[in-house]
């Protein structure tokens, strides 16, 4: 499932200035620390004459172009894409063209020292570009973002016209896009990411996986046009992110591309390598796969709008390909037979009956059956959280990006996962999870964690779940945006039994055992697949 011919650039933007990372590969790799790893620029290709250009020729002629402007907005928003990589949240930067060109170094070499954006660099990032002060000074009339006719008074701003977006036939090497995340050599990179044990935070990788997928998600669709009609992708599910070993302090690459697309749909498969400093040309073992679900909308009418088709160049790339299309059939059928819609089978209603039954003896008052110490109530796991939105967390379409409330889902579990066992739990994986609804900025993010699905005895592993519902004060709403599951384990011990006590707690308990059973049956296909197991 490797698709890496494709030539790779990467950056890092520190707080002050590029900072440089050289691993010893047939391709020069830069990268560092970075605040949540969301924004990818994926630039074109320059000119010789382009590239042969000094920095500071590069400086003049932006600062020429800057005071050409005569939209004072869009002046702003230039400055701050000059400038990005001198503020806290930092950037990555990528490059990527045909194999065996030698100004994509050149290019990033006359952008490093001139600690802008790529010379006729596209951005691909899931962050926005212009700052959030400067939104609010447009939306009440300041200077900045107003614009005045004759007789003085504001008006609007003139609408850019935009041409119909071409499809052209990608193959799945041109979305290749890898980050790599030097741990073992650039501390402040690994402060960023270390947790109180001394590992590294899950919570942070599924952020820049999100971003990872967005940034693939919108190389893949690019038809190489700037007045092309604007896209919208958006992350519709997390289909499935397995840790298939430990997470160590090591240098760590990450990796992915477009493995299927529909009508405006694509599937975007990923994996973390450890990178092996005596060997850094070579794939190291790969400690983690995900696969996620991006949808492209046009973003000036919202509707669902078509992504470039893939050509299938061989077996192996025809093999992913069928696969995206039985994980979109599978899924199809999960969600018809799903607990919400169809009661439970003869087998589990049989399960439900046998609990019923038991749980009634330890909660009967006549009766004198006391719970044994190893079952515990799915009602007393419960853990909840509140967060305020901010904009600090925000996507380039102004709602709170997805890998954000991942950490936070994720987070959360830990902890009630922590008290569960009253140890440090393992995490395993992420099953599928779909963003039913954006989070606007500004609300309240509700946060209810529980232990679903645990059998005891000798089995170590158990189900989490957290429900993410959005409050509007103003309002007076809630709405549930996310249901996130995950497995943990206690890398000790077996864990208690977790008994319900009421028809939803035991919907709750089925719909975990449920997703364990076929979470077992995936990450056995993955570790197969990987040659991690026969």
């Amino acid at each position: 499932m490797n698709i890496a011919n494709n030539r790779t650039t990467l950056y890092r933007l520190s707080n002050r200035a590029f900072s440089r990372r050289f691993i010893n590969t047939k391709k020069p790799l830069f990268s560092g620390a970075n605040r949540h790893a969301r924004d990818l620029e994926v630039g074109q290709i320059p000119s010789p004459a382009a590239v042969s250009t000094s920095a500071s020729a590069s400086a003049g002629t932006n600062a020429t172009a800057n005071n050409a402007l005569k939209d004072p907005l869009e002046k702003a928003r230039n400055d701050l894409l000059n400038k990005l990589g001198s503020n806290s949240s930092g950037t990555v930067v990528a490059s990527a063209g045909p194999s065996g060109s030698s100004s994509i170094t050149a290019a990033a070499q006359a952008a490093a020292a001139n600690n802008s954006a790529l010379p006729h660099g596209k951005v691909f990032t899931v962050r926005p570009v212009t700052s959030w002060i400067d939104k609010l000074a447009n939306q009440h009339g300041a200077p900045t973002g107003t614009h005045i006719n004759p007789t003085g008074s504001p008006a609007e701003p003139p609408k850019k016209k935009y041409q119909k977006r071409d499809l052209l036939l990608r193959t799945m090497q041109d979305s290749y896009t890898e980050i790599i995340l030097p741990f073992k050599t650039d501390k402040a990179l690994l402060e960023e990411y270390i947790n109180v044990g001394g590992s590294l935070r899950h919570g942070k990788i599924m952020e820049d996986l999100d971003a990872l997928a967005g940034a693939i998600s919108y190389k893949h669709t690019d038809d190489g046009k700037p007045d092309s009609s604007p896209l919208t992708i958006v992350t519709a599910s997390v289909d499935r992110i397995d840790l298939l070993k430990p997470l160590g302090v090591c240098d760590l690459r990450l990796s992915g591309h477009v493995t299927y697309v529909g009508y405006s749909s694509m599937e975007i498969y990923m994996k973390m390598e450890e990178i092996n400093k005596d060997k850094p040309g070579q794939h190291g073992d790969t400690i983690l796969v995900a696969r996620f679900t991006m949808v492209a909308r046009d973003a000036l009418t919202g509707k669902a709008a078509q992504v470039n088709p893939l050509l299938l160049r061989d077996d192996n790339e025809k093999k992913l390909f069928q696969m995206g299309e039985d994980h979109k059939t599978k899924k199809r059928v999960a969600t018809d037979s799903a607990l919400t819609k169809l009661p439970p089978t003869q087998e589990e209603r049989f399960l439900i009956h046998d609990l019923y039954l038991e749980y009634s003896k330890y909660d009967d008052p006549q009766n004198k059956t006391n719970k044994p110490d190893d079952v515990e109530w799915m009602a007393d796991t419960k853990m909840s959280a509140v967060h305020i939105m901010q904009p600090q967390d925000r996507n380039i379409h102004d709602k709170i990006f997805g890998g954000y409330l991942m950490r936070l889902a994720y987070e959360l579990a830990f902890c009630n996962a922590s008290s569960f066992i009253a140890s440090r739990p393992t995490f395993l994986a992420l099953d599928e999870i779909s963003f039913r609804k954006p989070v606007p900025i500004g609300t309240f993010l509700a946060l209810d964690s529980q232990i679903v699905y645990a059998e005891g005895g000798d089995h170590h592993s158990f189900q989490v779940m957290v429900k993410a519902d959005v409050l509007d004060v103003k309002k007076g709403t809630r709405e549930t945006t996310n249901t996130f599951w995950f497995t943990f384990t206690d890398p000790v011990k077996g864990t208690n039994r977790i008994m319900p006590k009421t028809y939803a707690e035991s919907m709750l308990y089925l719909e975990g055992k449920r997703r364990r059973m076929l979470g077992s049956h995936l990450a056995g296909i993955n570790r197969k697949s990987l040659g991690l197991q026969k």
